[in-house]
């Protein structure tokens, strides 16, 4: 049962980073008169689109990391449980991601080369970060690797739309 909650945690968090990311477009058009979405086109510089790159990457990684420390790490009792658990967390996900981009016409299901990457991703990030992440209360401790996570999201994110697209 365990299992299966861990991959409704992984579509959890994915709903919870778009909410986030329509919360702050919402509050950057109000407040700020900045147009802030979180699509990106080709015409746009590399700067703005690194920079919503790495807003949405952080607000996706930050998620991945509360729910991992609050509620995933207690189930992981070894290394294949890392594996696992870390597999289950990504591919709900990276499902629901999919899910999104296939229902707003973004991707189609003749993307396949576009699909296998983005749940590549976020496997191998929830992975890491259950492998480094302690169930103590050792937060700090945690920083870096949560950076490092945030990091190599952002850095595949720039390199699915820049050369896989």
């Amino acid at each position: 049962m365990k299992f299966i909650e861990t991959l409704f945690l992984g579509i959890l968090v994915a709903c919870t980073a778009l909410i986030a990311q329509v919360f702050i477009t919402v509050i950057a058009e109000l407040f700020f008169r900045t147009s802030l979405t979180f699509q990106y086109s080709f015409t746009d510089s590399l700067y703005h689109v690194g920079l919503l790159m790495a807003i949405a990457a952080s607000i996706e990684e930050v998620l991945r990391y509360i729910i991992i420390k609050k509620r995933t790490i207690h189930h992981v009792s070894g290394i294949s449980s890392i594996f696992v658990y870390g597999s289950l967390l990504g591919i709900g996900f990276a499902s629901f991601e999919m899910f999104l981009a296939l229902l707003g016409h973004t991707i189609s299901i003749h993307d396949m080369f576009m699909i296998i990457p983005v749940f590549a991703v976020h496997i191998t990030l929830s992975i890491f970060l259950l492998f480094f992440i302690k169930s103590e209360n050792e937060t700090v401790r945690d920083i870096p690797f949560l950076i490092t996570s945030i990091i190599l999201h952002t850095a595949s994110n720039l390199t699915l739309f820049y050369f896989l697209t």
